[in-house]
């Protein structure tokens, strides 16, 4: 041990050994009425480090009782907090529950469009290569479905039916350069046949350069090509440009169904089917 640490330790004992002295001294009370110098130099002494020793040990257990409140506190936010994030998941739960219960249920509106059967299908896979615009849905032959069925939402027309396996379809969009819909315009009646171009866009071919039309102009399904009904809405008036020497415009539309966020369509059969 070295000697520095041994007078600190001797040093430890002498003023225990003098408190000690001191506290014996003072618990006598003695005979006399007056307190006597030597007691008053001894409390003098004696009362400074008992308020030291005092105030040290009520700031020691203010310390603690608060880093246990601090603990406690910590411990309720952690409990919180689980049960905050708990309800902002059930939340989020419950939102994507009822907005699918929302597009459902405008799926089974389409009664109203059409007196064609709807049958509802979610949408399982897109064409990964980008060549062709299709979707597959979880669908197929043993559902019923075949070749050339009108695919749609509530909003409007989506595609038809292409390639049918017993549990899934592949579907042809709209905006497909194979597509080819048999249309009007709802508002003059003009007539046209919408075909997909390399974009998200359609275009409504061989309507006559003479037809009025303007932007915003809603195109419907004029229910003559045999797969989609009468009056469905298949896209808006976007573009258009006349040629001064040409018989045709070309009128350019975007689709009234978001292609792009599909999750659930609707398959037409037929009254009699």
């Amino acid at each position: 041990m070295s000697v520095s640490s041994r007078k600190y330790q001797n040093f430890i004992v002498v003023s225990f050994l003098v408190i000690l002295a001191l506290s014996i001294y003072l618990s006598n009370p003695g005979a006399s009425d007056t307190t006597s110098f030597p007691r008053k130099l001894a409390l003098s002494i004696y009362s400074p480090p008992l308020r030291a020793i005092r105030f040290f040990l009520k700031g020691a257990s203010r310390l603690w009782d608060n880093y246990i409140f601090l603990l406690e506190t910590q411990k309720k936010n952690l409990e919180l907090q689980k049960s905050m994030d708990l309800l902002a998941e059930q939340n989020m739960l419950m939102q994507e529950v009822l907005a699918e219960n929302l597009r459902l249920r405008k799926l089974l509106s389409l009664k109203e469009l059409s007196s064609a059967r709807p049958v509802s299908a979610e949408i399982i896979g897109r064409d990964p290569i980008g060549w062709f615009k299709t979707l597959l849905i979880n669908k197929g032959s043993s559902d019923g479905i075949g070749r050339n069925q009108a695919v749609v939402t509530h909003r409007g027309i989506v595609g038809r039916t292409l390639d049918v396996a017993g549990n899934s379809s592949k579907v042809l969009l709209i905006t497909d350069i194979n597509s080819s819909v048999d249309a009007l315009v709802q508002r003059t009646r003009a007539r046209g046949v919408v075909e997909g171009r390399v974009s998200n866009l359609c275009e409504l071919k061989y309507v006559s350069v003479s037809d009025d039309l303007k932007l915003g102009d809603l195109v419907v399904t004029s229910g003559l090509c045999g797969i989609f009904p009468k009056g469905l809405p298949v896209g808006k008036v976007s573009r258009m440009e006349k040629d001064s020497v040409g018989l045709f415009q070309y009128v350019e539309l975007t689709p009234t169904v978001s292609l792009n966020k599909l999750e659930e369509v609707s398959i037409l059969f037929a009254e009699n089917n």
